[in-house]
């Protein structure tokens, strides 16, 4: 059984630059070498990121955390993936790698090490008409900083064709459909789905990987997404990256489907990195919804149509 997404792996043009951008996002360096990046969130994780020296930027795959060592022998049996390997990256453990539809690496990750988590913000209490939980005390303000990050929650892939991918995501991994969009008054015609894991009535994130069927017919990551703390922090993690002059791409803004805050720039390779905070929470009883794409909003807070986002 998947347990969590675990960690994602780039190839980038310069580890300086990349490295200093993370680091300004949020992410904390665990290992920089001439030819390897390596980074994790202050969530406890021995890692989230790994980005390898390249002449050319690429997304290279994904990982997932699986629950048992029985799991890894489970894909090599019943899916084919290459035999169990040691992992050479912080935290140790072993892994197996499947191939998705898309020629994108999907790794099976187990016994990887974690470490101590560092320390939140204090409490967020918002005060409204329908309760008053902050009293006597001043609210305590999130600083204009690097976001803190606290696990990484969903990717975003770009598929040239949604249902040749959909099956394998839901098949061979065990993904759950939330939400389908299909092509105005064709609902056969299916091209985007956020996918959750398969926990059954344990709660889950709305979606830890969304399939998007590319316009051109490209293969390549749309995102990657990390949570943060509170919306407010996102606010203020927006202004301290706009300082810096990086370059947004949507933002702050709320999905309509996972319900998610979410804030989304672009790295010196233009890959997208995201923060998310207030996601939706389902259990596998809860389903899957089927919408036409034209009636989807990307952003519930703003009237920006949808087509910059998926470009």
């Amino acid at each position: 059984m998947l347990r969590k997404l675990h960690h994602v792996t780039f190839h980038v043009r310069d580890l300086a630059q990349t490295e200093q951008f993370a680091q300004d996002f949020g992410l904390i360096t665990v290992e920089h070498t001439a030819e390897r990046l390596v980074m994790a969130t202050q969530g406890g994780d021995a890692f989230a990121y790994v980005a390898y020296r390249a002449e050319e930027p690429k997304f290279i795959g994904l990982a997932f955390e699986v629950a048992s060592p029985a799991d890894l022998e489970e894909a090599i049996a019943a899916q084919g993936a290459q035999g169990i390997a040691e992992l050479d990256l912080p935290g140790g453990g072993r892994c197996v790698t499947l191939s998705d539809p898309n020629g994108f690496r999907v790794d099976l990750v187990h016994g990887v090490g974690a470490k101590q988590a560092l320390p939140a913000y204090p409490a967020w209490q918002i005060n409204s008409p329908l309760a008053y939980p902050r009293e006597g005390r001043f609210e305590p303000k999130r600083p204009m900083a690097p976001a803190k990050l606290f696990r990484l929650g969903h990717i975003g892939l770009f598929v040239p064709n949604f249902l040749a991918s959909l099956p394998w995501y839901r098949d061979v991994l065990g993904l759950i459909p939330s939400d389908i969009y299909h092509v105005p008054g064709l609902p056969h015609v299916q091209i985007i789905g956020f996918l959750r894991l398969d926990h059954g009535e344990e709660l889950v994130d709305h979606h830890c990987i969304a399939l998007m069927q590319s316009m051109d017919g490209r293969t390549d990551c749309h995102h990657i997404s990390f949570e943060a703390q509170d919306f407010e922090a996102q606010f203020m993690s927006h202004r301290y990256l706009e300082s810096r002059g990086y370059d947004l791409v949507w933002g702050v803004g709320r999905h309509p489907h996972g319900s998610h805050v979410f804030d989304v720039w672009r790295d010196p390779d233009r890959n997208r990195f995201e923060t998310f905070t207030d996601t939706d929470r389902l259990r596998k009883s809860d389903g899957s919804r089927i919408h036409d794409v034209h009636d989807v909003e990307m952003d519930v807070w703003s009237s920006d149509p949808p087509d910059r986002y998926f470009s």
